[in-house]
């Protein structure tokens, strides 16, 4: 018969790296067994009359350390069970008490439920992307431009800028970088304005992509983050209300619309163009500029000053378009007639600053122009005074009180 091994004191109980003691000691002839751990820098003793108590012990404690979960034991009644708990849930998904409460503090920040959001995440992720060479995004594009019906212009800018692209990258959109796109663009050597709108078409390209699920809707594209060229703004050539007094002068029926159009109203060049005498809604005082003729494709109502109302009230009843033939040249001659430097877009610069120093409201003459406020404030703010707003548009056929006399026949 084996003789049993007297037991050595500490007794140890491991579990993983973690170790717990159990010491022996006599109380008044009696064995009393002590439990003995540490928890952070604190340790902690609990005495047991008999050893299997002391040991089973020993394994629950030395086990809850190994898996961190010492602070349980400190905790009692529904604390302790809502800790545990916790600690169940989160074992399948490996993730610690600690880092789990930390990312749901964070994801409350944006005060929306977390499992509506999580789940909006995963299934905007989880759609598949379609891959698209950049040729047959660019055929898709034009093809969908065409079909909404975009002007001949616009369609054969997009035509050349957008199949050079494609060209010079003969891969699928999503492989194509930032990087690529800033390169490609510095090597075509353009202007700086004509960098930009190359890389406006691309970005336009781009939310195309984007929008018909051939990039991630979730993520900015590579050509959102392209550089623009920043260039220094020339300043704008307006006319003195004089000189323009002096062209009012000498304009005849093929003329005298142009200037009113361009310098009264606000139209640009190739609005005038192409208005019909019908477009001028003399009751409500405003000329009619449709998504057709508009240079950016969006309707407004063009003012119809008083001083314009003026100088085009022979034509209150015509029908038809305002202005006919090729009209540069004869408003070259025109120029030449009385004195006055043909200047480029002036008549239009002119309303719009001569305009804006009389109502003072970015918003409002943005929206007459058929421009952005941001434009209106850079370009023509604080260039004219308010009085020489005033002599602008009292420009009149005929001689009244506070308005300029122009001579007929100078």
């Amino acid at each position: 018969m084996k003789t049993k091994t007297p037991l050595e004191f500490p007794l140890e109980v491991k579990r993983g790296s973690t170790i717990v003691k159990i010491y022996r000691t006599v109380d008044r002839g009696r064995d009393r067994f002590t439990v003995s751990y540490h928890e952070g820098t604190r340790r902690t003793l609990k005495q047991f009359a008999d050893l299997d108590d002391a040991r089973k012990e020993a394994g629950i404690v030395a086990a809850k350390l190994n898996a961190g979960q010492g602070s349980a034991l400190e905790l009692t009644g529904k604390d302790r069970d809502a800790y545990l708990h916790a600690l169940d849930k989160l074992k399948a998904l490996k993730i610690g008490l600690v880092p789990a409460i930390d990312e749901y503090i964070e994801a409350k920040k944006w005060d929306v439920p977390l499992a509506t959001a999580a789940r909006a995440y995963h299934d905007s992720h989880a759609a598949t992307i379609v891959t698209k060479t950049v040729q047959e995004v660019v055929d898709e594009l034009l093809a969908t431009k065409r079909t909404d019906g975009a002007s001949n212009a616009y369609m054969s800018d997009l035509h050349v800028k957008l199949n050079r692209f494609a060209r010079d990258f003969k891969t699928n959109i999503s492989e194509v970088t930032t990087k690529d796109i800033d390169t490609w663009l510095r090597e075509l050597k353009l202007s700086g304005r004509s960098r930009n709108h190359f890389r406006s078409t691309i970005v336009l390209l781009f939310n195309f992509c984007k929008a018909n699920g051939y990039l991630d809707r979730d993520r900015a594209h590579a050509a959102e983050h392209t550089s623009v060229v920043r260039k220094k703004l020339k300043p704008i050539e307006i006319y003195s209300p004089e000189d323009f007094a002096k062209l009012l002068a000498v304009a005849d029926d093929s003329t005298l619309p142009r200037l009113v159009f361009g310098g009264l109203c606000g139209l640009r060049p190739t609005e005038a163009k192409l208005i019909q005498w019908q477009d001028v809604i003399w009751e409500s005082k405003s000329i009619r500029i449709s998504a057709d003729i508009a240079k950016t494709r969006t309707r407004r109502l063009a003012p119809l000053t008083d001083a314009a109302a003026s100088w085009l009230l022979k034509w209150k009843t015509a029908k038809g378009p305002a202005i006919s033939g090729e009209i540069n040249d004869r408003m070259g001659a025109l120029c030449e007639k009385c004195g006055v430097k043909w200047k480029k877009n002036a008549l239009r610069h002119s309303f719009i600053t001569y305009r804006l120093a009389i109502v003072k409201d970015f918003t409002r003459v943005a929206f007459e122009a058929g421009n952005s406020p941001q434009i209106i404030r850079s370009n023509y703010d604080a260039v004219a005074q308010e009085s020489e707003g005033k002599a602008w548009f009292n420009l009149m056929p005929e001689q009244a009180e506070n308005v300029i006399q122009i001579a007929k026949g100078k």
